[in-house]
């Protein structure tokens, strides 16, 4: 089922995730992959045992590492405000609640080289270890939001699942947007938490003069277009602000959100793209990631926590 239409990702990157997904297409891969194993002999991202992207053994320990998903927003200190009660929270009088961001993991140990092979190192193979990960992230995040009385009720619209969009320069370095990759699979293979839409809603943004103008904006001009991962706290947020859009005001009114990222460091990212759906009229309920680089103190159920990495 659609929401909107999404005229946001091109039709060639659209055919190109969609083409991933195809069975003739998931086993050409495959014997490609032997053929190089042949010719380049691989190892496990993990432990480095040979002839495998990833062994038995460390594909346990990633698929476990995601199992007990918790709420890593309080370290993240540019996440901005919830919408929760006006962005207040019940305790002490005036204090602002960071938009809720679910992680299904800490950014660590197996669970991070893995993300990093998959993104950066076109180990597309390891999505099927991943894939699980996500939905579970996925779904614990929608229970908590429809169970916290924002759903559920007559009237109130279906939940949509809106990921980060990636840039045009990221893509063409891939070849593929390893979030929406993830996400087209759980959704061609219905595994999205029921009552969910997934629509790319956001999609880089075109400034106009003042925006370019904006002292943020201004400042952005620094950084260069860096990778975020290069930057330090305050150069995160100005090398993504004013770079997404949702649309003009209003276009997105009613429509309820929740932001969808791989990984949660600062929340500059998922501050961008939550000002972005607001500036269009939409609620954002909260955030997905499959992990954080916060250690947790507690699992999303309110148990204590292992915070080492496996």
């Amino acid at each position: 089922m659609r929401l909107l239409p999404s005229p946001f990702l091109s039709p060639l990157a659209r055919s190109a995730d969609r083409w991933r997904l195809h069975p003739w297409a998931a086993a050409a891969g495959a014997a490609w992959a032997d053929l190089l194993a042949v010719l380049l002999p691989t190892s496990c991202v993990v432990c480095g045992a040979a002839d495998v992207s990833l062994c038995p053994g460390c594909r346990s320990r990633v698929r476990r590492s995601g199992t007990r998903p918790f709420y890593a927003q309080e370290t993240a200190e540019l996440l901005p405000r919830s919408e929760d009660e006006g962005g207040r929270g019940n305790g002490t009088e005036g204090e602002e609640l960071p938009l809720r961001v679910l992680s299904a993991g800490r950014y660590a140990g197996s669970l991070a080289r893995v993300l990093l092979a998959y993104k950066n190192h076109g180990h597309t193979d390891l999505a099927s270890v991943l894939r699980p990960v996500l939905a579970g992230a996925l779904q614990q995040a929608v229970d908590d939001v429809e169970g916290g009385g924002h759903g559920n009720g007559p009237g109130v619209p279906a939940l949509v699942l809106v990921p980060v969009p990636g840039t045009g320069r990221a893509r063409r370095r891939r070849g593929y947007h390893p979030l929406g990759l993830l996400l087209s699979a759980l959704q061609s293979g219905s595994l999205l938490p029921a009552g969910t839409v997934l629509e790319p809603l956001i999609r880089p943004a075109r400034r106009s003069g003042r925006e370019v103008l904006h002292p943020v904006a201004l400042l952005a001009a620094v950084t260069g277009g860096r990778s975020q991962k290069s930057l330090g706290r305050s150069g995160r947020r100005r090398n993504v602000y004013g770079t997404m859009t949702a649309g003009e005001p209003g276009t997105l009114a009613g429509i309820r959100c929740l932001v969808v990222d791989d990984v949660l460091t600062t929340g500059a990212t998922i501050a961008e793209a939550t000002r972005a759906l607001r500036a269009a009229g939409a609620r954002v309920e909260g955030a997905a990631v499959m992990a954080a680089t916060a250690a947790p103190a507690c699992d999303a159920s309110n148990r204590d926590a292992n915070p080492n990495p496996v």
